[in-house]
């Protein structure tokens, strides 16, 4: 078993779990594990993450319990290069600011509730992230223009042809072109643009990033991998 893993199940299995507490949920439906680094931007470090190596693994086919504690942080997949879930669980009891980054790379998995509840006020899907980004890229490309497709292909951040893409990827190198077209075409449900930066003029892809953080009044999350 991964040492990692291993020490943080030492650890939670040492944790009584109040009705209060803050669960992450983690379900690797994968066929491979995943690992997240933890990253803390609170004083409260989780629990199963003091003695471990700052990373927990979800071994494939296997869903893991993280009990993060009062903690603002994020837990990053494939070592950086995949999506960033972004919590907040230091706001009133209850309640959890979060969502789902795609500036530093992106893999397959999603974020939302775990009792699979809609925005407050909404019927909208409180669902952060993509199940299939190369799926919800091909849906934006048929309708992409040919000479954006050309440009695009270009950059080496997308891959395939004219009629179907074969890969897609991001890091803080992409070039606006690539970032635009992911945030505003695609519709990527993550950040993908930065969002706005005070005393700068937000572009539209900004403006679009900054929807998708969001709150619910539950502290019950689940992250979901599908590949």
């Amino acid at each position: 078993m991964n040492s990692c893993l291993f020490l943080a199940l030492i650890l939670l299995k040492t944790i009584v779990v109040n009705a209060d507490d803050p669960v992450i949920t983690i379900i690797n439906t994968s066929s491979e594990a995943k690992t997240y680094d933890v990253e803390t931007s609170s004083d409260i470090h989780p629990p199963a993450v003091q003695s471990c190596t700052g990373c927990i693994t979800v071994e494939a086919g296997k869903t893991l319990t993280f009990l993060p504690g009062q903690w603002i942080g994020a837990l990053t997949a494939n070592h950086h290069q995949g999506t960033r879930h972004e919590f907040d669980f230091v706001s009133p009891l209850d309640t959890t600011w979060y969502d789902d980054d795609m500036e530093g790379g992106m893999s397959d998995e999603t974020l939302g509730p775990s009792d699979h509840r809609t925005k407050i006020g909404s019927t909208e899907s409180a669902i952060a992230g993509e199940q299939d980004t190369l799926a919800k890229a091909n849906a934006a490309w048929v309708s992409t223009d040919p000479g954006k497709k050309q440009a695009l292909l270009k950059t080496g951040y997308l891959a395939g042809d004219s009629n179907r893409l074969t890969m897609v990827r991001m890091d803080k190198q992409a070039p606006e072109l690539v970032v635009n077209w992911l945030q505003i075409d695609a519709r990527f449900n993550a950040y993908v643009a930065h969002g706005s930066v005070q005393g700068q003029t937000p572009s539209e892809a900004d403006k679009i990033a900054d929807l998708k953080t969001t709150h619910l009044l539950t502290n019950k999350m689940t992250i979901t991998i599908y590949r």
